[in-house]
This record gives structure tokens, sequence and C-alpha cells, in this order.
């Protein structure tokens, strides 16, 4: 009779135990049964987030392994392309790559390419724009407010419209000042009809300024009326020789000065749309005489044709210093050949391709410079 009682009491303990319910009122063995799958219980939801972050669990919606090689899992499980930050916005710096979706770089030059054959005017102004915005880094941006920027303002103001519209999702501005830049380069020297490079090398990684509508870094740019813009171009865009720096000089064969940017007026040479060894030649086989600058207080030489050369042209190929006026004239017969420059001036005005090699090894340095 007692050894009934005692099995009585064990069974009836364990059915009290299998019937026992949580502070829901929920029997446990119901909440075991449902937690396995995830559905309710704070037992079951812990377990599904588990499942997610590591990788396993049902549907598919594993961990990292999932995602691919250059992707990452935002939170809640979606992968997104790794040139995205947090928010979805392309990453500042174009090495990073393009959003999914965006122009390629092919499509990229296309437009450029088309843009730059609209107007031919542009071609000047693109390859001044790159070397303004180069001197301190090649950062996609100029100061607007800046006196030496006075003549870009106009056209900056397009390159960056276009790039919104067109290609921001695609490339950095820093890179896109660069690429219009080396297609004006292409597109000036393709219109000289003589020997020489016709393609220019570009990269993509450079990282544009915080906000180029606010631009306010300042820097020193060669000044016209001074003598000193080979020592300029070899210490600020890192150019190893002076050859290469002379050769650089010749992207003054594109364009004119004007009165109401700098207070100089006039043209190089008489092709001021192409890209050649003109320059060279046209500072050799003219008889420069100083006059003033028609919109400051300096001087500049000029011919009777309305071409001009500032001094930090004629410098190349004339030895003179300069206080409010060149220390020799009023000719530039009666100064002496520059030593150390007239020599190379000779090589490019007598060679247009190897001036060409020259000029495009010294710009691609100058587009390197971070």
């Amino acid at each position: 009779m007692r050894l009934q009682v005692v099995i009585a009491a064990s069974v009836l303990a364990v059915i009290l135990i299998g019937l026992s319910t949580d502070v829901d009122g929920q029997s446990t063995r119901g909440v075991r049964r449902r937690n396995r799958f995830g559905r309710i219980g704070r037992t079951g939801r812990s377990r599904s987030r588990t499942r997610l972050r590591s990788g396993g669990g049902r549907g598919g919606r594993g961990g990292s392994s999932s995602c691919g090689e250059n992707q990452r899992r935002k939170r809640g499980g979606r992968c997104v392309p790794k040139s995205q930050d947090p928010k979805g916005v392309p990453a500042k710096k174009g090495s990073m790559g393009p959003l999914p979706g965006a122009p390629n770089l092919n499509e990229i030059t296309s437009i450029v390419t088309r843009w730059l054959d609209e107007n031919a005017e542009r071609i000047p102004n693109m390859v001044q724009l790159v070397f303004h915005s180069c001197v301190g880094g090649c950062d996609g941006c100029i100061n607007t407010n800046s006196p030496s920027n006075k003549g870009l303002i106009g056209s900056y103001r397009e390159v960056q419209a276009l790039w919104k519209n067109e290609a921001k999702q695609g490339i950095s501005l820093a890179d896109f000042v660069v690429l219009l830049g080396t297609k004006a380069v292409e597109h000036g020297m393709r219109r000289n009809g003589g020997p020489g490079p016709r393609t220019v090398e570009f990269t993509t990684g450079r990282t544009s300024c915080r906000d180029p509508t606010n631009y306010l870094k300042v820097f020193n740019f060669p000044k016209g009326q001074n003598t000193d813009a080979i020592e300029f171009l070899m210490s600020h865009f890192g150019i190893p020789s002076r050859s290469l720096a002379v050769a650089l000089m010749g992207a003054h064969s594109l364009g004119v000065c004007r009165t109401e940017n700098s207070g100089f007026e006039g043209r190089w040479d008489n092709t001021p749309l192409t890209l050649d060894h003109s320059y060279y030649r046209s500072m050799l086989g003219t008889t420069w005489s100083i006059t003033d600058a028609p919109g400051n207080e300096f001087t500049q030489w000029s011919a009777n044709d309305g071409r001009m050369m500032l001094n930090a042209d004629l410098h190349l190929q004339r030895d003179f210093a300069v206080n409010s006026r060149p220390s020799c004239g009023p000719i530039s017969e009666r100064c002496p050949e520059n030593g150390n420059d007239v020599n190379f001036v000779r090589q490019f005005a007598n060679n247009q391709q190897d001036w060409s090699f020259q000029f495009i090894r010294a710009f691609l340095i100058m587009v390197s410079k971070r």
C-alpha cells in the first residue's frame, strides 16, 4: 500500500511538471515547440536572430558569406556595394568605383568628348582649369574669389553642372576635371595636323575637395610679369627637369590673354585653339617690343599683329631682370639669350613630335599630384 502511494505521487509530479506554465499562462512545452521555429516567445526570437547573424537558418538569409567580394552587409541582411557609405551615397575617392547603374568611364568619356566638340573655345579653358585645380593637389576645385581664377569662373560652373547632371554617380569631380583637361589636350593636338601622339593616358583615384561651391583655399600662381615660371612648375608639380618644364609652358599655344581677366591682352601665336609647337616658333621668329599692359601697371612684349609674350614667356629665350619694367629693351634683341632654357626653346620649335611627347610626359606628372 505504501509503495502504491509513492508511485502515484511520482506520476502526479511528472504530470504537473509537464503542464507547468510560464508567466503568460502558456505551457513551457508549447513555448519550446514554437520557439524551435522562431515564432513566439523570447527564447525563440533570440535564436532566430542568432541564426541570421551567423549565416545559418532558413531562407538563405545568411551572413557576410552570402555577399559578393565587393559587397558588404547592411543592418537587416541586405548586401550593398562597398563603394557606398552607410547612407548609400558614393564614396568620395574616385578609386572606390562608381555605384551600380552609374555611367562607366567609357560613357563619361563620350560625354566629355561631345561636350568639347560642341565648342572648340572650351579646349584652352579646360587645359587652364586642370592646371589651376592641380596647384595644391588635383582636387577638382578652384577658389572663384581668387583674381588668378577670374577668367575660369564661367567655365568652372559649366563643368560643375555637366559633372552633376551627367557623371556624378560614376566619377569624382577631381577625376572629372582631369579627364576634361586630358581630352582637351588630345583635341588641341589633333587640330595641329602635324606629327606626334594623339592620345593621353588617364587614370582615376583623386579625391575631390569637400565643398566645390565654397572653396576658400588660397594658392600662389605664377605671375605673368615675373620670370620664375619654370621654378614654379618644378617646385609645385614635381617636374623633374627644366626641359620638361619648358615643354609644359607650351600650353600657352592655346588661348589668349584678355584685359578684363588678367590685365594683359593678346595671343601667344596665331593658332590659339591648336596645341602645338607654334608657341616656340612664335617666340623665336619675332622682334618683341616692350609695351604697357592695357589693364594693369605692368608691361608685356608685343608684336605688331596682336601677338604678345609675357615676361614669364620671353624669359625662356632672353635673360633679363624685372623691377617695374624689364632690365633690357626696348626690343627683345637687346636682351642677351637665356643660357638655361633657350636651347630647349629651339629644340621644341624645330621638332613638334619631340615637344608633344615631352609635353604629355610633363602633363601626366602634373595631374598625378595629390
